[in-house]
């Protein structure tokens, strides 16, 4: 293989002289494209890593207009109602670069308002997390003439594609779980303004209809320990007489168990209580919260399998809601 001479800059030419190819076969190999055979696409990068070559990705986009990026959007949580550094979104983030990088795409992490004020200039698509109140966040971008995909619970008469686990069946499981431990006067803490928690509800809910428990009341509170802590002191000096509690996260069942001690009332022998997430939170708490897991890893690969499809214009396989599971552990 020749050597570069001082000062040389290694090109794509020279790469495809190298590897005995065209120019635009040294273009699809480096972009990962099936339509250069796997042994000539290896050969290909093998030599241009070997000669320091990098695509010139602006120039690229310059000529494609396409920027290979994918931005993932977040909602602008209020510092008291939720954290950017929510374990869960963490997780689902890590999901997403698993699928975004090997299929060549960068990621652009902003929030709705930068992204919307933008026009969403420099991104080939977008990833929605945090669908906002009344899904007023997916209402804003689904007039973008951008591929988008959500990360939520679907919403009629929104136009946009959702990716999301089965909150219903999660709040089915948690009501399911608190009756069996004879648990009949429950108690649900969580803003359902938010489509995930009042789906989440309405499953909990449909639970209780074929059994003899009741839900004794259904308090709003933001996915923080101490508004879940204010919400269940509230209710106590309500009057409200309740057994089980379903939380529709773990930070909003770690405060309702905190409330709930500082009150004398012990859990699980007086009040069992169900999280929602499976966060770290659930496991270092103490006690530990019984929870109903869903898989971030799982969510952030369906999510940046789903976007590609839909940038590339490929044919997915149909996807239903993510799977979740019970977590038993000390409150219940």
């Amino acid at each position: 293989m020749s050597k570069l001479g001082d000062g040389e800059r290694p090109t794509m030419g020279m790469v495809a002289t190298l590897a005995g190819v065209s120019t635009i076969t040294v273009s699809r190999a480096l972009r990962g494209s099936d339509l250069v055979r796997p042994e000539v696409r290896k050969r290909i990068v093998q030599i241009a890593t070997q000669v320091g070559y990098r695509m010139n990705v602006a120039a690229r986009s310059l000529r494609t207009r396409e920027s290979r990026t994918i931005a993932v959007v977040l909602d602008q949580y209020a510092h008291e109602n939720q954290s950017h550094a929510d374990p869960l979104l963490l997780v689902l983030i890590g999901g997403l670069l698993e699928t975004l990088t090997p299929a060549n795409y960068s990621t652009l992490l902003t929030t709705h308002e930068h992204f919307l004020s933008s026009g969403a200039v420099g991104a080939d698509g977008a990833i929605i997390v945090g669908q906002g109140e009344n899904a007023h966040r997916l209402r804003q971008v689904a007039a973008l003439n951008l591929p988008i995909v959500a990360w939520g619970e679907p919403v009629p008469g929104v136009n946009v594609k959702v990716i999301g686990s089965d909150n219903q069946m999660g709040g089915r499981l948690a009501a399911e779980h608190l009756i069996a431990r004879g648990r009949s006067r429950l108690l649900f803490l969580g803003d359902t303004k938010h489509p995930e928690v009042s789906a989440r509800l309405a499953g909990f809910r449909e639970a209780l209809a074929s059994s003899e428990a009741m839900l004794v009341g259904a308090f709003p509170c933001p996915f923080t320990p101490e508004g879940a802590a204010d919400a269940v002191r509230f209710a106590l000096d309500e009057g409200k007489i309740f057994d089980g509690i379903f939380a529709a996260s773990d930070f909003i069942a770690a405060g309702a168990c905190d409330a709930l001690i500082e009150r004398d009332i012990t859990v699980p022998g007086d009040v069992a209580i169900v999280g929602f997430d499976d966060a770290p939170v659930a496991s270092v708490h103490r006690p530990a919260i019984t929870t109903i897991r869903q898989d971030g890893i799982a969510a952030g690969r369906a999510l940046g399998t789903a976007i590609v499809n839909m940038v590339e214009a490929k044919v997915g396989d149909a996807m239903g809601a993510l799977p979740v599971e019970l977590v038993v552990r000390e409150t219940s």
